[in-house]
């Protein structure tokens, strides 16, 4: 069971409050966000929403601890995939891959440009908690079987997070009601989670195709 402090709230109207909020600061950010905005948004009072939640800081907060919670189900599904450590791996880049639109990088921004000690440490832990260590158990568990080497699990995991987050850079970007559209600047090749786990498991002279 999740420490307290990293359960997102769950009471209804709470919810709708940090939907609504969660929206606009990935809209805006959150410096362009006022309480009074997500009050309009909410369709609720300054009472009620100050009720449920102490500043614009912990609503933020809420906002990470509900995408981390949710995307840590889909991760631990994905480590739990059947077969070997590749097959494992392509599961997680998918999670991994499906969740750019989120942006999950500006939110970590975000989190560390504005937030306190205290909160950032929060959604620090959700991330660690639900999106990392699901990766960490990946590596332990091929380091174990033989199919992975040389180095430590956590270096291992971020080593792999960090080409998905390179892949996600070159991935086609979508517009809220348009086809996902490919980046004239790098051309139209589509990176796949395939090759994200065969660059990562066999390197540059293993994973070249004629």
């Amino acid at each position: 069971m999740d420490a307290p402090e990293l359960q997102p709230i769950s009471a209804p109207t709470a919810m709708k409050i940090v939907e609504a909020a969660s929206y606009l600061f990935m809209q805006r950010g959150y410096k362009a966000v006022a309480i009074t905005d997500i009050i309009k948004a909410a369709e609720v009072t300054k009472p009620t929403l100050y009720y449920y939640f102490a500043d614009k800081e912990e609503l933020f907060v809420q906002t990470g601890l509900r995408v981390t919670a949710a995307m840590g189900e889909r991760m631990r599904a994905a480590a739990a995939t059947p077969g070997g450590i590749a097959a494992r791996l392509q599961a997680i880049a998918e999670v991994l891959m499906a969740d750019r639109d989120t942006d999950m990088r500006m939110m970590r921004h975000e989190m560390f440009e504005h937030l306190g000690q205290p909160q950032r440490a929060r959604l620090s832990r959700a991330f660690f908690l639900h999106i990392f260590s699901p990766i960490v158990q990946v590596m332990e568990d091929g380091i174990t079987s033989g199919e992975l080497a040389r180095y430590a699990p956590v270096t291992l995991a971020k080593m792999f997070m960090g080409m998905a987050e390179s892949f996600q850079e070159f991935a086609p970007r979508r517009v809220a009601g348009q086809a996902a559209q490919h980046s004239t600047m790098f051309g139209d090749a589509a990176l796949s989670t395939a090759d994200l786990v065969d660059l990562f498991l066999n390197g540059v002279s293993g994973a070249a195709k004629v």
